[in-house]
């Protein structure tokens, strides 16, 4: 139009530009740079992503926030390439493993290093039955960080990203950023959700039969095994039996009991959270309050989190200063995770139908022995209770000499507070008759560090840029707990171990190590086009030998950006970007335990009625790091401004991995820590994102991400592999090997089950005795991933994310008695057995022939209780609608969001999967698992 005076000029992959309208224009258009100007958080320092030539994920806040748990790590799950978050349990705040391509050790750490505000933090698990075996209570300190209070989430995979982090960064490391002030009037952020948890899907087959169909199977089972000649006297004998054991006349109208109906049900959860951010270019404040209540599905289970957090940042002249502080307490109800009889899920497949919750007066059914319902009474039953403290310190100091050459200080107090009461009531058939137990267990991790750098960052001539940082690091991390139990309880009225009359154990135990390190980092790069990294770190730790206290660690990294070249010029139009990038260098892993290389004694014993100590561990001052190589090849490209996709493929080789040698006896000692294995990881990763369309009334974005690791045992302790009743580990084989007879199924004309005999070959037996044990899969996903999508129309906005798993194996270690078929007399009977059996002959069927008392040996440890994993869930789902802007101003509002979300809508697994949930632990086993919660939420975002 002629009265038009800006000219707007645009065309893909450039920078939109808008010019005044003249006679004559030349108009020079600028590459968009948008994609390559993606911060990485190193810890130490920042970078762009352009100028970065390692392996490396960003994760924002609205990503973390888009799921309601007290884990946020969770919400990482099939977001991250080469990620996994294992979670074994639903019980709110419960720990969540980690693990960065793949499991790199056997005997220490293999969690990566967690890095908030560049400060270390303590994540190890927590509490007095924190170990698989012993109920796996493990409290998480994670769980008592805010998510709202997270700005983003970076992790580092390769040796360049990681190498910096030098003797703790094996198994990768995730670097934390927190939200801080910004300049401006205060801005007042709103978070509120509330809504419901329930379990939204309950396998049928994992459920135990009504009480018709328990009698109609245990008067077939007495059938089979020749204690009756028909059905009829079958349920006679079945019926003396009950009568006789458990004092019920099964002739009689007795209510068929649904346990696990009773034990589960829906729990209130809801957040709120409430934030205000602001400042001038002098001081830029940060603060934020939140309360978090998640009521468990299961009963006696809930979490309560009450968190604050304060961060301040100023500057004066060439001086900038911080400080920043947050504080937690959460208060968690808690259960037994495993096979102990006192957790519900446990207690659900020992209880019969016919049993009953309460008495014809009204009072607990005792004889139901670990009557779930009487034990988690509120008043006057068990108590697993959890209440932990988090508070985190971290003030730095800068000084700006010049333009480009910088001094940092950075320091952090970090301090954990974990007390534990554990109560077993009158209720609880093991203490009933001592008068009731106490337990209190009191922990606190304590970590102190400083870091000191000095960082240069300068361009010479526009096209030569120089990066190069310079520090030392010293951290003390501290460990503390005490233990104190007693019984004899006359009163539940006050529950403080004084008022039990008999003191049962004490203890207490105190360890601690340190680090110290000295690092560089340069990074160069030419005229944006070619691109060098380098870094060395020299760590010496407490926690080994004296020989090799102190080691080296480097990498090396390098990026060619080929988009940039002259004869590319003609891919501009649909090739924003395109660089190759590589790196290498090694990493180690000081998760070995506290005093690992130092001979030890216990103490506390009586020798000729003198105090006495034994001779426990024996020293190794030759004991060092467990090393870890990394190699990385990787891809970048940016196609159409539209479409960013990230290749790679990695090798990471653990190698002196520690392992207990055994020794002579004459020594005094059973065995000695030694540096001898070696483990491989290798595989590929992607992520693709995809803004398929994005215009003024409509977007539409997909996120894809995927990775193949091949885990591989290269030396073992010995030539020998290391055999256990389900699993091994040997040479060329995947950590998580599972190893057992091999089931086949039923001869369809006896209904016996059937395995491959001996250890190779297709012939079968009958006789368990005689199938020898075979590798029979891996606990180890093939491959695995998530996708995402988010749409936006005008004011409403719809998203979605999935995570999936392919190719892994899970062993229910619980199958022997929930999938029992008559071996465990009277006991509860599974669906799955009641529906698929073996009956006549000619049935083809996985399920043996229902004998009472059986001794088949169908209950024995075989992969008739391996199952696929595989699964896809729907993680998250949101819906959402942005009330109009100029409908809020009037009040002073800046923005107002309402929406509803459901977590775990929904799990898809694979056809022979039986249970609640195919997640569980790293390594594949999985037995009587709390429900993993379907949650359904409304909430809103309010701004002002």
């Amino acid at each position: 139009m002629s009265s038009a005076k800006t000219l707007v000029i645009s065309y893909v992959g450039m920078e939109t530009q808008e010019v005044a309208v003249k006679p004559h224009l030349k108009v020079v258009m600028n590459s968009d740079t948008k994609h390559l100007d993606e911060v990485i958080v190193t810890g130490y320092g920042v970078t762009k992503k352009a100028a970065f030539t390692g392996a490396a994920q960003v994760v924002n806040s609205e990503a973390l926030t888009k799921r309601t748990d007290a884990n946020f790590m969770k919400s990482l799950e099939g977001s991250v390439a080469g990620l996994q978050v294992s979670s074994f349990t639903g019980q709110p705040g419960a720990f969540s493993s980690t693990t960065i391509r793949g499991k790199g050790s056997v005997n220490s750490g293999t969690e990566p290093l967690f890095v908030v505000d560049g400060i270390a933090i303590y994540t190890d698990k927590m509490g007095g039955y924190s170990d698989a075996g012993r109920g796996d209570m493990a409290s998480s300190p994670l769980a008592n960080m805010n998510p709202n209070d997270i700005e983003n989430i970076t992790v580092l995979k390769d040796a360049t990203a990681t190498a910096i982090y030098g003797a703790r960064a094996a198994n990768g490391v995730i670097v934390i950023t927190t939200k801080k002030g910004s300049t401006g009037k205060a801005r007042f952020n709103f978070n509120a959700k509330a809504g419901t948890s329930f379990v939204g899907y309950l396998d049928n087959n994992y459920r135990t039969t009504n009480l018709e169909k328990y009698k109609a199977i245990w008067a077939e089972g007495v059938v089979n095994a020749g204690y009756a000649e028909n059905l009829t006297e079958g349920s006679e004998m079945v019926n003396e039996y009950v009568n006789s054991w458990y004092g019920v006349d099964l002739t009689g109208n007795v209510p068929s009991v649904d346990w696990l109906n009773e034990i589960l049900g829906n729990g209130l959860t809801q957040e709120y959270d409430l934030s205000v951010q602001g400042g001038n270019d002098k001081l830029r404040y940060y603060i934020s309050g939140s309360y978090f209540q998640n009521e468990g599905v299961m009963i006696g289970t809930g979490m309560k989190r009450y968190s604050g957090r304060f961060s301040l940042d100023g500057n004066s002249g060439r001086i900038g200063y911080g400080l920043s502080a947050n504080a937690a307490l959460s208060n968690i109800n808690n259960s037994m995770t495993e096979s102990q009889y006192t957790n519900p899920i446990v207690a659900v497949y020992d209880l019969r139908p016919f049993q009953q919750v309460y008495n014809e007066d009204g009072t607990y059914n005792l004889d139901a022995s670990y009557n779930p319902i009487a034990l988690n009474d509120k008043d006057k039953g068990d108590k697993k209770n959890q209440k932990q403290i988090t508070a985190v310190i971290n003030p730095y100091f800068t000084y700006k000499f010049m333009d480009g050459l910088t001094w940092k200080t950075n320091t952090g107090l970090s301090i954990i507070d974990l007390e534990e009461f554990f109560y077993n009531s009158i209720y609880n058939p093991q203490y009933s008759g001592s008068g009731m137990l106490g337990q209190k267990n009191l922990e606190r991790a304590t970590t102190l560090s400083i870091t000191n750098t000095l960082n240069f960052n300068h361009s010479f001539n526009d096209v030569h840029n120089l990066n190069v940082l310079v520090g030392q690091e010293a951290q003390k991390v501290s460990f503390r707990s005490i233990y104190a139990a007693a019984s004899g309880y006359p009163s539940d009225a006050v529950f403080e171990l004084d008022n039990a009359s008999t003191p049962s154990s004490a203890g207490s135990m105190t360890k601690a190590s340190t680090l110290s390190s000295f690092f560089i980092n340069g990074e160069y790069n030419f005229n944006n086009k070619y691109y060098g990294s380098a870094s060395f770190r020299y760590d010496g730790s407490s926690r080994f030998g004296d020989n090799n206290k102190w080691a080296p660690f480097w990498s090396v990294g390098a990026k060619y950006r080929i988009s940039q070249e002259a004869f590319m010029e003609n891919t501009q139009d649909w090739l924003t970007d395109l660089t190759v990038r590589g790196s290498y260098g090694t990493v180690g892993n000081q998760d070995i335990g506290y005093y690992a290389a130092k001979g030890l004694f216990n103490y506390g014993y009586s020798y000729n009625s003198k105090p006495g100590a034994i001779p426990y561990q024996i020293a190794n001052p030759d004991l060092k790091w467990e090393t870890v190589a990394k190699a990385d090849i990787g891809i970048n490209a940016v196609l159409f401004e539209r479409f960013t996709v990230e290749l790679d493929y990695y090798n990471q080789r653990t190698k002196d991995m520690i392992f207990e040698v055994p020794l002579s006896y004459t020594t005094g000692y059973s065995d000695i820590l030694q540096n001898i294995g070696e483990m491989e990881n290798q595989g590929f990763e992607f992520l693709i994102n995809a803004a398929v369309i994005n215009n003024k009334d409509f977007s539409w974005n997909i996120n894809l991400t995927g990775t193949a690791n091949r885990n591989k045992i290269i030396k073992l302790a010995t030539d020998k592999p290391i055999e256990g009743t389900t699993t091994i580990r040997k040479v060329g084989e995947p950590y998580y090997s599972f190893y057992m007879p091999e089931y086949v199924g039923v001869d369809p004309e006896t209904g016996s089950p059937l395995w491959y005999k001996g250890t190779e070959g297709s012939e079968t037996t009958s006789n368990i005795n005689e199938a020898g044990q075979r590798i029979v899969g891996s606990a180890d996903p093939k491959f695995y991933g998530g996708i995402g999508m988010n749409f936006r129309y005008k004011d409403f906005d719809f998203s979605f994310d999935a995570s999936y798993t392919l190719g892994n194996k899970v062993y229910n270690s619980g199958f022997a008695y929930d999938m029992q078929v008559g071996h465990y007399f009277l006991g509860p009977v599974s669906n799955y057995i009641f529906e698929n059996r073996w009956q006549k002959p000619g049935d083809v069927t996985k399920v043996p022939k229902f004998v009472a008392q059986d001794k088949s040996g169908a209950n024995a440890s075989s992969s008739r209780f391996l199952m696929n994993g595989s699964y896809l869930r729907m993680k998250s789902m949101v819906l959402g609608y942005t009330i109009p802007r100029n409908l809020l101003s009037q009040i002073g509002i800046d923005r107002l969001r309402v929406y509803v979300s459901a977590d775990n809508l929904f799990t898809i697994t694979a056809k022979d999967y039986i249970g609640f949930d195919p997640q569980t632990r790293a390594n594949g086993v999985q037995s009587w698992a709390y429900p993993v919660p379907t949650t359904i939420m409304f909430g809103l975002n309010l701004g002002f």
